[in-house]
């Protein structure tokens, strides 16, 4: 498994960066969007170990 750091949405005025474990970047973007909502995981990007 990878990490991917994940840039969400919680509302219109606050963002918040948090980390998920996906075999793939489109799983982490799943996983983002499971928990916050469709739409609200605004980048993802594959972090070192």
């Amino acid at each position: 498994m990878k990490r991917y750091q994940l840039w969400i949405r919680l509302n219109t005025h606050q963002t918040v960066f948090t980390i998920v474990f996906a075999d793939n970047a489109y799983n982490a973007k799943q996983l983002g969007e499971a928990q916050y909502g469709v739409g609200n995981v605004l980048n993802y990007t594959e972090v070192g170990e």
